[in-house]
């Protein structure tokens, strides 16, 4: 079928919709002028049937003029709406100007990466107005193949827009309701107050991203929900449920679960109001008085105002997913960053940065585990130390066209807040985010507005720090080339350096001495220069910034080697087992093999017994299971030095023996001939001792230890590079 058929009206239902205009508009015989419009409300009503995946609306918008354009009185104008493509409009009605509903146009260019595109539909106005009401009748069927977008390795399924089915209902960013679009650069897309009224559905329970009016659910007689602030959107979700509810800190808390997984409602509940005691005192108010956890049909962590949704294996992950920071934590700080207050569309995604901050490396600051809140540091500085040049762009960037990538986003974005926290005062930062949540909810937010509160907050000025980690690109290579000490004048001199770079910094170095340490800041604001620093111990040797509090580029050398090693570089080998592959090692093949996806990427795969001499010797390479005890591979492992050895009943490191049937490892070490590559093993005592595949490279450790698979030792091989002073 001819894909645009189905949203193609024929020539007599255009007729018949022509009568239905509160006011007919005689043709124009000047083409339109197009002019921007604007939606300050949104009034939804929708009827939905899962059996036939169909959906009938009503949408009416409160539009007013969002442009500048200079338009000739009595000249008409159009602007046009988006609305899926599996959705056809069937009514227009104006009020407030005289219009008319001129059909469907063509879809917007279609994406390599994503095949999905809005239909456009244009009105015309016989002139234009300041303001005016449309109202919009549609209907369709909205239908996805789930599976499309399920990839090993892959936590969110970002391939699913708009879906109505048994399973559950989805309706996110596929314009499952008409939008005015508005072209111009220049013109930010509006934040707007939503009504949503949803016909029950028998077995299903319902969710928007609002709070739930029951005085207009009575009224109607149906589900209803009212925007809390304005908002950049609505999304509906829901499945067959059962509803646990809950109330904390004026907080109704509500968890949708299916039936069998009823055991989780406590400790989700439970995490919930732990996230509102830990964060509400640091940030501000929750800024809505519900909160919702829903569990999903495909794989998600979807954070959207008032609610979190989450897919049912994160679910069915229990308390590792509950209590492991950068999961439900970041999912639901998203309420007050990104869903409260907004990215400013012409300015970087700056909400990742600081929720990451916040969550995935901060959480461990508030449990008082300073070991993993500097080992999150460290893993910061070593993945972005592998990134490619071309792929190091500025912060400010993300999430815009070309723009940096995740690791940019969420990882160099975590670390710069860090820095910046460390600049103002811990109290100052959280006093600046406290004041960003009572100013800024239901408005959009960008880099300037922060630096200003942080600025008044902080009592300082922060411009060359937002434009060095900002709205620059890089990092620098820091380095300690020679100390000594003058034991006359009792004054430490060093000589520093960053690379070709020039960053303002005050960089952290430890001194050992005799009775201890002490750490000292040594300010650099040059590519080189030497410093002298009064000392009155006698210093033994210095480590330039052990505890990773300054972002910088490391060497590939002194990366700690993870998965994230193996999964670089060129070329990879993968070694199996003789026999039948187990349906975990496949699928951690392909999870490895993914990130090799340039032209020119080898990618090899060897059972053993069919390695070819030197294979392993110039790739980086993944050892499964029993192929760890081929002559030829176990050869290589002796000469890279693997730390794991192999015994008759299992295997050992640094002296433990793990010989139990439920024991497992994996482990990865530097590559010596792949310059910042690496090597993974993965091997059980047992086939049943072996982890998911989908969480070995969620990992961020060196090696990892497991019973019944679940971690019960973890340890990294670091680097350091300690100097010693010359006297």
């Amino acid at each position: 079928m001819d894909p645009d058929r189905r949203t193609r009206p024929r020539f007599s239902h255009l007729t018949a919709l022509a009568l239905s205009l509160a006011v007919l508009v005689p043709l124009a015989c000047v083409a339109p002028q197009p002019v921007a419009m604007q939606a300050q409300r949104y009034r939804i009503e929708v009827r939905m049937d899962p059996a036939t995946h169909r959906l009938s609306g009503r949408t009416t918008l409160d539009l007013v003029r969002a442009g500048e354009e200079s338009v000739p009185g009595g000249q008409p104008v159009s602007f046009e709406l988006l609305l899926h493509p599996d959705l056809r409009i069937t009514r227009v009605v104006t009020v407030g100007a005289d219009g008319r509903y001129r059909g469907p146009l063509r879809k917007d260019p279609v994406g390599e990466a994503d095949e999905f595109a809005p239909r456009r539909h244009r009105v015309v106005l016989k002139e234009l107005v300041d303001g005016l009401t449309l109202f919009v009748e549609y209907e369709g069927e909205l239908f996805q193949d789930v599976s499309v977008g399920e990839k090993p390795g892959e936590i969110h399924n970002f391939t699913m827009r708009a879906h109505i089915g048994e399973e559950g209902v989805y309706l996110g960013s596929g314009y499952w309701y008409p939008e005015p679009v508005a072209d111009a650069e220049e013109v930010v897309p509006a934040l707007g107050d939503f009504v949503l009224i949803a016909d029950p559905i028998p077995g299903v329970e319902l969710v928007a991203g609002a709070e739930t009016d029951p005085v207009l659910s009575e009224q109607t007689g149906r589900l209803a929900w009212r925007s809390p602030y304005p908002l950049d959107g609505m999304v509906l979700v829901g499945g067959p449920h059962e509803v646990h509810r809950a109330t904390h800190s004026g907080v109704e808390i509500s968890v949708h679960l299916r039936p069998d997984q009823a055991r989780h409602a406590d400790g989700l509940i439970g995490t919930v109001r732990r996230n509102l005691d830990r964060y509400q005192p640091l940030v501000g108010p929750y800024p809505a008085g519900e909160y919702t956890v829903v569990d999903n049909f495909f794989s998600s962590g979807f954070a959207f105002p008032t609610f979190t949704l989450l897919s049912s294996a994160v679910i069915n992950m229990g308390r590792r997913a509950q209590m492991r920071h950068g999961m439900f934590d970041h999912e639901m700080m998203h309420c007050w960053w990104g869903n409260g207050i907004h990215v400013d569309p012409r300015d970087g995604n700056w909400c990742e940065a600081i929720t990451s901050y916040a969550t995935n490396y901060y959480g461990y600051v508030l449990d008082g585990n300073e070991d993993d809140a500097r080992r999150k540091r460290r893993n910061y500085v070593h993945a972005l130390s592998r990134i490619k040049p071309e792929d190091d762009k500025p912060l400010d960037t993300f999430d815009r066209e070309d723009g940096a990538g995740r690791g940019i986003g969420y990882q160099k974005g975590a670390m710069v807040f860090h820095m910046l926290a460390r600049k103002i005062g811990q109290e100052n930062f959280w006093a600046a985010m406290r004041k960003l949540t009572s100013e800024y909810v239901g408005r959009y937010a960008n880099w300037d507005d922060f630096r200003h509160v942080f600025e008044e907050v902080g009592g300082v000025s922060l411009e060359t720090f937002f434009q060095q980690w900002v709205r620059g690109a890089g990092a620098p290579k820091l380095a300690i080339e020679s100390a000594r000490y003058d034991t006359a004048r009792q004054a430490l001199t060093l000589s520093l350096s960053q690379g070709d770079m020039a960053f303002d910094l005050e960089v952290p170095v430890r001194v050992e001495h005799a009775g201890g340490h002490l750490d000292i800041l040594v300010p650099l604001d040059a590519p080189a220069k030497e410093v002298t620093v009064p000392i009155d111990v006698v210093p033994i040797s210095v480590e330039l910034d052990p505890d990773y509090h300054v972002f910088r580029k490391v060497p590939l050398a002194d990366i700690i080697p993870t998965t994230a090693s193996t999964r670089r570089g060129s070329s990879l080998v993968t070694v199996l087992p003789g026999g039948e592959v187990t349906d975990t090692f496949r699928t951690l093949q392909s999870i490895f093999e993914s990130s090799f996806d340039e032209e020119g990427d080898e990618l090899i795969v060897r059972t053993v017994g069919e390695i070819e001499e030197g294979a392993l010797a110039e790739r980086c390479a993944l050892i499964l299971g029993d192929a760890v005890h081929d002559s030829y591979v176990a050869g290589f492992l002796s000469a890279i030095e693997f730390p794991v050895r192999f015994t008759e009943d299992g295997f050992e490191f640094d002296g433990v023996t793990y010989a139990e049937e439920e024991h497992a490892f994996v482990c990865t070490v530097s590559h010596p001939g792949v310059p910042g590559g690496g090597v993974t093993a993965l091997y059980g005592n047992s086939e049943a001792a072996i982890p998911p595949a989908n969480f070995i490279p969620m990992y961020d450790r060196s090696l990892v230890i497991f019973k019944n698979r679940m971690p019960i030792y973890r340890h990294d091989f670091e680097r350091r590079n300690v100097i010693a002073v010359d006297r």
